[in-house]
């Protein structure tokens, strides 16, 4: 089959047109955080992420409250197999002890929906993250004090605060 020079011309014309921009990268969402009432944007170091927040979490159905559950526990312990031979012996530790202080053993994954559920029945969390209500949910399991768990979720709060209601217009 030949093509004509005109269709080449038209084909590059179009791929210029519609190409990314030089020098624009495909980030993930995550890393790419948009506008999103379901989602609080925080940030782990240079990177600002999207994280899934109370209304986001709420929203979901029971089996996706589950698979999200299970997603997390599972991208920690991914995170220490990537990481394990990176880090050398010395701090391997610390990976266990990241490893043991982010997973619970005698949990179901239902368990922790329950507990992450209580977590936004608290007033003022809807916009936390659900990776810090599981990590407060982990606290409480493993029996942290009242006084830990209420320092952790005034520092949550204050993070992560509930957005101010737009002013009512005048009329």
């Amino acid at each position: 089959m030949k093509v004509s020079r005109a269709a080449c011309f038209v084909a590059l014309l179009a791929a210029i047109i519609f190409a990314a921009p030089a020098g624009a990268q495909q980030l993930p969402q995550a890393l790419n955080p948009q506008p999103n009432p379901m989602q609080s944007t925080g940030k782990v170091g240079d990177f600002s992420y999207g994280w899934t927040n109370g209304k986001g979490w709420m929203s979901l159905p029971d089996d996706a409250k589950v698979a999200m559950i299970a997603g997390i526990e599972q991208g920690v312990i991914l995170s220490v197999r990537e990481n394990w031979d990176a880090v050398g012996k010395a701090n391997q530790q610390v990976l266990t002890n990241t490893a043991e202080r982010l997973t619970v053993s005698g949990y179901t994954f239902d368990g922790m929906v329950l507990e992450v559920d209580k977590f936004y029945l608290q007033p003022g969390m809807a916009e936390v993250p659900v990776v810090d209500a599981y990590t407060y949910a982990l606290m409480e399991l493993k029996q942290a004090s009242k006084e830990e768990l209420d320092q952790f979720a005034d520092r949550l709060r204050k993070t992560y605060p509930m957005p101010k209601p737009a002013p009512e217009p005048k009329h």
